[in-house]
């Protein structure tokens, strides 16, 4: 067997989390605060042994935090977010990979990509699947994903919340972060940015949300013609092609029909285990334990079992 790598978990940082209250408290960093395990990176270690897994991605936690966030503080509560992550990384770094992230992917981050790449040497960066309401295929936008294709730079992206959306019976997180990833893939597909970066590498939270199960739906009302006002793109290849450049992660909770969906549409190279830890059930380890089971219950060569544990996710930040 090979490594066994968590590819989309969240942290914290402690140093983080009371700078940012500091600046702008909140609610939701208030209800954060109350999860102190979220930051600590010794029990993290103890976590990962527990269960087997040798080493660990880590992206600040969670997107809600940058709703609202006034414009001016923005920067400082990037650069603050990406440090805390590399320092907290720092501390093992034979366990943790540090993941970057740019709440506003517009050129004028572009330097804290830079910095994070350059200088932090982070292995990726984060984004959200919207930013304050704008789409992610926005021109101002584009930038970003033009200087990821072209550096051979991996991007993790992650649902963002909705202003307008209800918080009743958590359904903005059940059901919203999932539509709000389909919604930005799509957007990536139909807006051209796919075709026009062959290079890029996007890896998306709950094996790519809607996209296995509704791939059908997609290609038939896009080959339709019924829709005028649709505005398409026109894409010189079937659009299901360039959602199947995707990486889907298998944070789907233990569902192991779920993962089999997944599996069909995305194939064993597109695939990278990740838990989501530390949420969900019992302080994250429920998830954890459920992100296993699915694998392991499966009936996949171990080669390809291999390829989604680690080797995939290994192949994307060993570039160059």
């Amino acid at each position: 067997m090979g490594l066994i790598i968590d590819g989309f978990s969240h942290m914290m940082p402690t140093s983080f989390a009371e700078e940012l209250y500091k600046a702008h408290p909140t609610d939701e960093l208030r209800e954060l605060a109350s999860f102190e395990y979220f930051g600590h990176v010794e029990e993290r270690v103890k976590i990962l042994d527990k269960h087997k897994i040798d080493k660990q991605i880590l992206t600040i936690a969670r997107p809600s935090i940058w709703l609202d966030l006034p414009k001016e503080i923005v920067p400082d509560m990037t650069r603050a977010a990406n440090d805390a992550i590399a320092e907290a990384a720092g501390q093992f770094p034979d366990r943790f990979i540090p993941i970057g992230s740019l709440p506003v992917p517009s050129e004028e981050y572009l330097p804290e990509f830079d910095r994070c790449m350059e200088d932090l040497g982070m292995a990726g960066m984060q984004i959200f699947a919207n930013v304050d309401g704008k789409n992610i295929d926005e021109p101002e936008f584009r930038a970003f994903f033009k200087k990821a294709n072209d550096s051979d730079t991996p991007v993790w992206i992650h649902p963002q919340l909705w202003k307008e959306w209800s918080t009743e019976y958590v359904l903005d997180k059940i059901f919203g972060w999932i539509f709000d990833t389909s919604l930005a893939m799509s957007r990536l597909v139909f807006s051209g940015i796919m075709e026009e970066c062959p290079n890029l590498k996007i890896i998306t939270h709950h094996m790519g949300a809607m996209i296995p199960h509704f791939s059908e739906r997609i290609k038939g009302f896009h080959n339709a013609g019924i829709f005028p006002r649709a505005n398409f793109t026109p894409l010189p290849k079937d659009p299901l092609e360039y959602f199947k450049r995707f990486y889907a992660d298998t944070v789907l909770n233990g569902s192991v029909h779920a993962f089999e969906c997944g599996y069909k549409f995305f194939g064993p190279d597109q695939i990278i285990f990740a838990t989501d830890y530390p949420f969900g059930p019992e302080k994250g380890e429920a998830w954890m334990e459920g992100a296993l089971h699915q694998v392991r219950e499966v009936s996949l060569p171990q080669a390809e079992k291999d390829k989604i544990f680690g080797d995939n996710l290994m192949r994307l930040i060993e570039r160059g």
